[in-house]
């Protein structure tokens, strides 16, 4: 499993299967405060005068004027309030630079290798090569890769970063389950020791493509001064990162948030890029919805859109405006994900898999895909899978058809309520040994794509004798909500591609392994859903290779999925909403163009790549 060189970057080809299988750092402030900071100093990074000059860098209130637009790449869809930090362990990091996640940004903080959507492979960026030797992973790391305050970048900082998360209860920490030991053979040598009993290559492997690494000389200090307190690590605001990719926080505040390619980064070497990324500014304004950052993406003023649009075809076909998506023609993006409503399994009601599984089936799948989705999504077919050919050949399709449901089978959704003993009261409402299903479903506030398909969950749950009622609070509740339990139904879209998907997403919707109770902060399955064997058959999956038994356990597991219904899938969409305007930057990435350059918004793994092949026109 040796990679090969391309480009001076060296990749690992994996499996069809494994191809198409949604979130750090360091310095920063250890008393945990929020403020906003000065812009750094230095001729890189001072700010630019409104003609286009360099001048005395602001104290972090820089308009958006005054960043020289043929420089400047703007963003939409990834912020959608003011940051609260920059730290590669909190739960909920500025997500416009930093993003917890398979397929994680790679802009300020930076990852062993890079997964490219597109061909399933692996690229190095601050390791070169990876090889497997029987349970034991060997990765060799770029001797060029520096952090941003010069220091070299050695397997002691990737030590370093594993062991943070095996002292402390960090995001990062459930790769302890399946490792032993992270060692040093040599300063650019590193070798990952698998456990033997539940060996899990592909979390291994996800870990080194979505794990940030952090800097050793740096992160020590904080510990020391923090008391060796995780709890108050994850807290830090660290909005003044030392770390290693190539850009740095310049500038935020409640309306816009800036960042400023590092002149000094690393990745110019012959070995990586071999050349800066051609935007110098980055900046993403907050918008307060959806309508606000289509506006503004349609006037020009975003080049980078990533968020739900409604009929984006006709901001070219009916108004010529310069704007692209990957695809030219329907559904436009490439499926990624499967956006779900989560079940909470621990609430009266919802504890019994039929009313969960009578939710699902009274939904209009068909009105939700093109009044919510305008059409950017396939039929939905109930399962686990994305309906891509690499997936459906996991399973057999065929024994799945008997528990799949239909598009607003409303009749058989009431008659399966009949047979559990859900009788309407007087209000219409089923009840039953005094509990009534009167539930709240739950999506961020101004995510009209979301908003508008659980419109359709509240509107069907009438024909079935329940009372769904909508709340939409501002993203930080929701997160807090989601990850705590603190919700009856809520949306989630749970990992939909990267190096070790679909099995990722299978063990995040239904394995109850490490998940902590409700009120504690859960990484998955958030809904604390439970089933040995579907814990049983998750663990199997991780390391099985034969294709026969690789089917019989991916049936099984869909099959406990449809019988007991943790989560219902609502629509397939894209991993992300990549569409850009071209009025300003052009070369972005599109379908065919010979780049293998996935639509991954110019930030996000191998996305990131189209930095280097954008021009300013």
């Amino acid at each position: 499993m040796k990679t090969k060189l391309w480009r001076k970057i060296l990749t690992l080809t994996i499996s069809a299967a494994m191809l198409t299988a949604v979130f750090a750092g360091c310095g920063g402030d250890p008393t945990g405060t929020a403020s906003t900071p000065a812009a750094y100093s230095g001729s890189s990074d001072s700010a630019p005068a409104a003609d286009g000059s360099e001048s005395e860098a602001p104290a972090g209130d820089a308009q958006v004027d005054t960043f020289p637009r043929n420089e400047t790449l703007y963003y939409n869809g990834l912020q959608w309030g003011t940051p609260s930090n920059w730290n590669p362990f909190n739960s909920d990091p500025a997500t416009f630079i930093t993003i917890n996640a398979p397929v994680p940004r790679e802009l300020i903080y930076e990852t062993l290798f890079m997964y490219n959507q597109l061909d399933g492979k692996l690229y190095g960026l601050l390791a070169t090569e990876y090889a497997w030797n029987d349970q034991n992973l060997t990765i060799k790391l770029n001797p060029d890769a520096k952090w941003n305050d010069g220091t070299a970048f050695t397997s002691a900082d990737v030590v370093y970063t594993y062991e943070l998360a095996q002292k402390y209860a960090l995001w990062t920490s459930a790769i302890w389950s399946y490792i032993d030991s992270v060692t040093a053979v040599d300063e650019h040598t590193v070798e990952i020791k698998g456990k033997a009993e539940g060996f899990n290559p592909k979390e291994i492997e996800l870990s080194i493509s979505s794990h940030y690494m952090v800097p050793k000389h740096i992160w020590e200090g904080l510990e020391a001064e923090n008391g060796n307190d995780g709890a108050k690590l994850t807290q830090l605001v660290n909005d003044n990162p030392v770390s290693s990719g190539p850009y740095k926080v310049y500038s935020y505040d409640d309306t816009k948030m800036a960042i400023v390619r590092d002149d000094n980064y690393w990745g110019q070497a012959e070995s990586m890029w071999g050349k800066l990324p051609a935007p110098k500014y980055i900046v993403h304004n907050i918008f307060k919805d959806n309508a606000s950052g289509d506006a503004a993406f349609r006037e020009g003023q975003v080049d980078v859109g990533q968020q739900f649009t409604s009929q984006i075809w006709k901001m070219w076909e009916n108004d010529g405006l310069p704007i692209e998506t990957y695809l030219p023609e329907a559904p436009y993006y490439i499926p990624g994900s499967i956006p779900s409503i989560v079940f909470n399994t621990t609430k009266p009601g919802l504890d019994d898999p039929a009313v969960r599984k009578a939710i699902a089936m009274s939904l209009d799948y068909d009105m939700i895909g093109q009044n919510a989705m305008s059409g950017y999504t396939a039929p939905m077919v109930p399962s686990l899978m994305l309906p891509t050919a690499p997936e459906q050949a996991l399973i057999d399709t065929e024994a799945l058809k008997p528990l799949q449901w239909s598009n607003a089978d409303i009749e058989a959704a009431n008659a399966l309520l009949d047979e559990a003993g859900w009788v309407a009261g007087a209000d219409g409402v089923r009840e039953k040994d005094g509990v009534k299903l009167t539930f709240q479903v739950e999506c961020p506030s101004g995510w009209t794509d979301w908003m508008a398909s659980l419109e359709v969950v509240a509107q069907s749950s009438k024909a079935i004798g329940m009372d769904i009622q909508t709340y939409y609070p501002e993203m930080t509740v929701w997160i807090n909500d989601r990850d705590t339990g603190n919700f009856d139904i809520i949306m989630h879209g749970y990992p939909g591609v990267g190096i070790s998907s679909p099995w990722a997403r299978a063990r995040q919707t239904m394995s109850s392994k490490d998940v902590p109770a409700v009120g504690e902060n859960a990484f998955w399955n958030y809904g604390r859903y439970s089933n040995a064997r579907a814990d049983e058959l998750v663990d199997l999956l991780a390391a099985e290779a034969d294709p026969a038994k690789m089917k019989e356990y991916w049936t099984e597991l869909n099959e406990i999925y449809l019988t007991e219904v943790p989560a219902a899938g609502l629509m397939y969409r894209p991993l992300l909403f990549h569409q850009v305007n071209t009025s300003v930057w052009s070369g972005f990435p599109k379908v065919d163009d010979g780049s293998n350059i996935p639509p991954c918004i110019c930030s996000d793994g191998y996305g990131i790549a189209a930095l280097y092949n954008i021009t300013a026109g």
